[in-house]
């Protein structure tokens, strides 16, 4: 699992280490907190991973911008794409849904990314996990992204 998100996240400029506010995920029932190199990370006894994190927006760009640079870069390392959605997280902040399904070489597997954009700071929140255990918690994964806090 620990693959799947190191993958996937743009080495490109949001390589740099996010100074300032930290994302913070509130795990629903089932799920509990773990180490990992995210503002916060939780998982599922099945191996279901929310993590989140907050990076500077360097270079100085739009939401659709992030959300074009993820989606190109997850497209060339042979994530399917299905479509992406305009969505708001509970705070109002506007944002990108993106989603894919893509195969390890043993099974199907998701993974979501949320995108959110501010002026100073881009807010990724990203979900990924076996396709069969994902889609019995989708309602779960989708409410806890959607309620990252930023602290």
């Amino acid at each position: 699992m620990k693959r799947i998100l190191s993958l996937v996240l743009i080495p490109l400029a949001l390589a740099g280490i996010a100074c300032g506010p930290s994302a913070k995920l509130s795990p629903p029932a089932g799920f509990a907190h773990v180490d990992g190199e995210y503002d916060d990370r939780i998982t599922s006894p099945r191996g279901v991973v929310i993590g989140a994190r907050v990076e500077r927006n360097k270079p100085v760009a739009n939401l659709d911008f992030w959300a074009e640079a993820i989606d190109l870069r997850l497209k060339e390392q042979g994530y399917i794409a299905e479509p992406s959605t305009d969505l708001k997280n509970k705070s109002g902040l506007p944002g990108k849904g993106l989603r894919y399904t893509f195969f390890d070489g043993q099974r199907s597997n998701r993974y979501w990314v949320d995108v959110f954009a501010t002026d100073q700071r881009v807010i990724l929140v990203e979900a990924a996990g076996d396709q069969y255990d994902f889609d019995a918690q989708k309602d779960q994964v989708e409410s806890t992204m959607l309620a990252v806090r930023v602290n």
